[in-house]
């Protein structure tokens, strides 16, 4: 009797008990996993948060230096405009100061086109009155009644300070030129002109610039006249050499050296020049008399 009321007790498992069963086993389930889930994810979102924050505060960063950058890259290209055109009016004032350097060397020049320097006049030979010296001394060693009436307008010494030795250029400006011509033609000719013992030499009063740039020809007209070849030099300073029935002319000294080297092993077969430089020592084969003692 008691086994049947024991069975009487047990009720039977239905579906609809089953699955309620089920779903209360399943709701428990997923609230532990999704509390694990949160408990362990807390730690990644935590670091995800802050790589947001991060690549946020990056994306601003870079934002900015892209606007820097690009105003940069603005002015770049505006300082550049503005470079390149005041590198172009650079290059127009260059040029322009070039054209008023050259015409300055000219008026100089012209300015000097009757002056004549006189070299190996000891100081104070001279006297007082150094025009009435000159005037007198060129009379004598010319020699030339076209300068019986020879007029000049002032000699002196050269601004430069007195040497302890040796003596200063006398400058000698003439008051007409042709007078001034025939005097320095003379001395071409003549070269070795003594004065009282005192070798004198004559030459053109050139500016100092002009001075400078022909004096640069000095050692290839010294190479060309142990070659043998004679050479003129050429207003304001340019060689000019003809060779074989070949003539050059050379603008730069370094021009000219470059052209002996390679034909300073030729012997030339035929050579002319222009009218020769013999106011310049050893500058070309001018036909030199004995010296000429000016008398005193």
């Amino acid at each position: 009797m008691a086994t049947s009321a024991s069975e009487a007790s047990v009720q039977p498992l239905t579906l609809v008990m089953l699955v309620g069963e089920l779903e209360k086993l399943r709701k428990d389930v997923t609230g532990e996993l999704t509390a694990s889930m949160n408990t362990a994810l807390a730690p990644i979102q935590a670091s995800l948060q802050k790589i947001t924050d991060t690549v946020a505060t990056h994306t601003a960063t870079i934002t900015g230096m892209e606007t820097a950058l690009s105003a940069h890259s603005d002015g770049i290209t505006t300082l550049e405009r503005e470079v390149a055109v005041l590198k172009s009016k650079l290059e127009t004032t260059n040029q322009v100061n070039d054209r008023l350097q050259l015409a300055v060397e000219d008026l100089v020049s012209r300015s000097k086109r009757q002056n004549l320097r006189v070299i190996g006049i000891p100081e104070g030979m001279e006297g007082d009155d150094a025009r009435l010296f000159m005037t007198t001394l060129f009379k004598k060693m010319v020699g030339d009644p076209q300068l019986d009436t020879l007029e000049l307008d002032r000699a002196h010494r050269s601004l430069a300070p007195k040497p302890p030795q040796g003596s200063r250029p006398l400058i000698v400006r003439f008051h007409k030129y042709a007078q001034k011509e025939r005097v320095l033609l003379w001395a071409r000719k003549s070269r070795d002109v003594l004065y009282q013992g005192h070798p004198i030499r004559i030459f053109e009063d050139f500016s100092a610039t002009l001075a400078k740039k022909r004096a640069a020809f000095n050692k290839v007209k010294s190479q060309l006249y142990k070659e043998g070849i004679r050479f003129g030099l050429l207003y304001p300073a340019r060689l000019r050499v003809t060779i074989n029935g070949q003539t050059r002319i050379f603008d730069s000294a370094e021009e000219a050296e470059r052209f002996y080297q390679v034909h300073s092993s030729k012997r030339p077969t035929c050579v002319s020049v222009t009218t020769p430089d013999c106011g310049n020592p050893g500058s070309d084969k001018c036909s030199t008399p004995a010296s000429i003692a000016v008398p005193e």
